[in-house]
């Protein structure tokens, strides 16, 4: 998971580039929901800008895995708009045994918990994201430390609530590279105590990002960035012919670019090979166990 740096004004300069009008018409059906008290439509217009999002999280990354999904060309459906915070209801997240014994604690929503009627259309309250990630595993649950602010209209107040999951994009919340790094193809909180540790082992628990049976294809494909970027860090590090010095240093500019699937895994390695060759070899030879394990 990386961050998507972005402030208000300049999102809703993209939404109106890509669809004039939009935002007007979300904010009259806001309105409607704030009348009536809860969310409660026959259509939804949110659709019209997913776009918006694809381009912006590295031009068709999901939002919290980071896998590469098809472009806005033939790739539409397979992102889902994703609302941060759910619009209807809030399902209880069962957390685990080994994330409670970290100390982690949820507040639970109560039965039946209404959703955030105010946000199904503000801006900062969407991502794009893959099938498994939002449909399979997110739903309607939204686990928080703090207390529930059911009628809350803002996302930056309602940091209030002490979220456990990363929102990415935006200027407001936390840096998810802040709290998340990788040892290999394995997530790591980097916080050593505390809410942003626990947010951090939660966002982990919650979209089972360190799940190499349940999410094998995921894992995978940390394994597969880092046994094609381990040869060329040791090519830029070495004493190789300059053209392929430049060669090793654009492939590992473009797998560690934003643009790329695993952006945070391939830092995260390519800051261990210059800190710890000795262990990034080690690392590059499980890697490379494990596709051949799960192939």
């Amino acid at each position: 998971m990386i961050g998507y740096r972005i402030s208000l004004a300049q999102l809703e300069n993209l939404i109106d580039a890509e669809v004039a009008g939009w935002r007007t018409r979300a904010d009259e059906r806001t309105k409607k929901f704030k009348i009536a008290g809860k969310y409660d439509e026959a259509s939804t217009i949110w659709s019209e800008i997913k776009v918006v999002y694809m381009r912006l999280q590295g031009e068709a990354k999901c939002v919290y895995c980071e896998r590469k999904l098809e472009g806005e060309e033939r790739g539409k459906a397979e992102h889902d708009v994703e609302h941060f915070r759910p619009k209807s209801s809030v399902r209880p997240w069962k957390i685990s045994a080994a994330l409670s014994k970290q100390g982690v604690f949820l507040t639970q929503p109560g039965k039946p918990a209404p959703g955030y009627h105010l946000l199904p259309y503000h801006l900062f309250n969407y991502s794009a994201a893959c099938k498994p990630c939002n449909s399979a595993i997110k739903s309607d649950c939204f686990p928080v430390a703090g207390a529930y602010q059911f009628t809350g209209d803002d996302p930056v107040t309602l940091l209030g609530e002490q979220p456990l999951l990363i929102y990415p994009i935006g200027d407001f919340d936390h840096d998810p590279e802040e709290l998340i790094g990788f040892h290999g193809i394995s997530p790591q909180a980097i916080p050593q105590q505390g809410y942003k540790r626990h947010k951090a082992l939660t966002t982990i628990a919650f979209f089972e990002l360190d799940d190499a049976i349940g999410r094998k294809n995921l894992v995978r494909g940390r394994a597969h960035v880092i046994t094609t970027l381990y040869p060329q860090l040791l090519t830029l590090a070495g004493n190789e012919p300059a053209n392929k010095k430049a060669i090793a240093k654009m492939l590992i500019d473009g797998f560690t670019s934003p643009k790329s699937e695993h952006t945070n895994c391939a830092r995260s390695f390519r800051t261990l090979f210059n800190t710890d060759p000795d262990e990034a070899e080690r690392i590059f030879e499980a890697a490379a166990r494990f596709i051949d394990s799960s192939s």
